[in-house]
């Protein structure tokens, strides 16, 4: 039992000055990190560990923070709180703080915490689009002059941030549902934006996918959701989506740069044209679902409109890394990303496309292998690199060199850096675009290949 009874909620609420040793394990991953820097930003003294350095390690130890390059369980001693996330839910740092009756807290746990600060919580979920749409939104409320806070599962392109505090009265943030850990969270406003059987190494069927996701959009008190997904239930909803939701998009045009002009509907009426500064058609679905919550807060429609014209969108989102010879990199990692981003590089770029894909982990590939090797059919040229294991031990059932035999002659797998340098080298003077995909390290791998070309 923990003898810790002091609470975080002081620390949050402001009754309290006191300061807080407050340990993140893995405090490098992009949610731990955006946490630990909300902390620092309320005044608290913030600890963690990482086996592997990174930039955000180095931008949390330049700002003051400790950070251990080892999973020790003496790294834990002394402090008053143990954060931790679902992939590392059973390290020996969490087991040591219980043992020494550290108060243990979940990543979302203390995202709830953070939450009930504030008088209005937006919570982003959904299988695919969700770090665009939060930053989308809370690009919106500071168009609008809200001074939201923000906790995002990704970086701002137009500064590289990822958790902001602001004076104002709204948080926006992202809401995984891995291992259920959305349902920690108790949102004023709970945004669905699609439902997919994703992370079935925990949920198994795609039923549970969805009981969960109805668990959430019961629990807050109006619930924004994509209409195709009708079977989610709350008392106050309203959905977006194709025609006949209650926003939808009509007269979806692409522009040359690939970015897109729509006429925006909300219960059959035309608001007008909305351009949103994001190259493919499914931002459309992000912007509608962003739409339909600033317009609940009551925000003028130019303050949207303008917004979303200006945003920049988010790193790792279809982000041009060099323009000529065109080269891309995103973080889709789930068949059904793949499939839609590679096609709307085909609809914008109009020669050939080489992809370079980095598998998450081995159970997704495993569970996912026949829908994997079906949706690279838009790719002109096709290259695996090894699987991000993430959390994972290797299973060779879930490999990228197994998906790669499966997809046969059309695909090369690439064992070294050399190997992907020559092979883009070599498609780039055939006038091709390179996309890279995947949530692993391969953004890297693209960076650096985007400085040699």
């Amino acid at each position: 039992m923990q003898k810790n009874t002091k609470t975080i909620s002081d620390i949050l609420s402001g009754k309290t000055k006191k300061i807080y040793k407050i340990f993140f394990v893995g405090i490098g991953g992009v949610s731990m990190f955006s946490l630990a820097s909300l902390m620092q930003d309320f005044g608290q003294e913030v600890l963690g560990s990482d086996s592997k350095k990174s930039n955000n390690t180095k931008e949390l130890v330049k700002r003051g923070a400790k950070v251990f390059g080892e999973h020790k369980p003496e790294n834990v001693v002394g402090c008053d709180f143990v954060v931790y996330s679902y992939a590392v839910w059973n390290n020996v740092e969490v087991q040591k703080a219980k043992e020494l009756g550290i108060k243990v807290l979940s990543r979302t746990e203390l995202l709830n915490i953070l939450l009930k600060r504030y008088k209005i919580s937006i919570c982003v979920s959904g299988a695919h689009g969700k770090t665009t749409t939060t930053a989308l939104i809370y690009k919106v409320l500071c168009v609008a002059g809200l001074k939201p806070s923000l906790h995002l599962g990704g970086s701002l392109a137009e500064n590289g941030k990822c958790g902001i505090v602001n004076n104002g009265e709204i948080i926006v943030c992202e809401a995984c549902e891995y291992r259920d850990a959305f349902l920690n969270l108790k949102p004023s406003v709970a945004v669905v934006l699609n439902v997919a059987p994703e992370h079935l190494d925990y949920f198994k069927t795609f039923n549970n996918v969805k009981s969960s996701f109805n668990m959430f959009a019961k629990s807050a008190k109006v619930l924004i959701y994509n209409k195709q997904d009708n079977f989610l239930q709350n008392n106050r909803k309203v959905s977006f989506g194709d025609i006949g939701s209650d926003y939808y998009a009509d007269n979806v045009v692409m522009r040359y740069d690939g970015t897109y002009d729509f006429l925006c509907y909300k219960f059959g009426k035309c608001l007008g044209w909305f351009h949103i500064n994001l190259i493919g058609e499914h931002n459309v679905q992000n912007a509608l679902a962003a739409n339909a919550v600033c317009d609940y807060l009551g925000i003028d429609i130019n303050h949207i409109k303008k917004a979303f014209d200006e945003f920049a969108g988010v790193q790792r989102r279809f982000q041009i890394l060099k323009n000529n010879p065109l080269i891309i990199h995103d973080y889709a990692h789930h068949p059904d990303e793949i499939k839609t981003v590679i096609k709307e590089l085909k609809n914008f770029y109009k020669n050939k496309v080489l992809v370079i894909f980095q598998p998450h982990t081995y159970s997704r590939t495993k569970l996912l292998m026949n829908e994997f090797v079906n949706c690279f059919n838009d790719a002109d040229d096709l290259a695996l690199i090894k699987t991000y294991s993430a959390r994972e031990k290797y299973d060779s059932m879930g490999s990228s060199k197994r998906l790669a035999l499966k997809l046969g002659a059309n695909c090369e797998y690439l064992t070294n850096k050399k190997q992907a340098y020559d092979l883009v080298k070599q498609k780039i003077s055939l006038g091709y675009a390179v996309i890279f995909l995947g949530a692993g390290n391969i953004n890297k791998l693209a960076e650096n290949i985007a400085k040699l070309c």
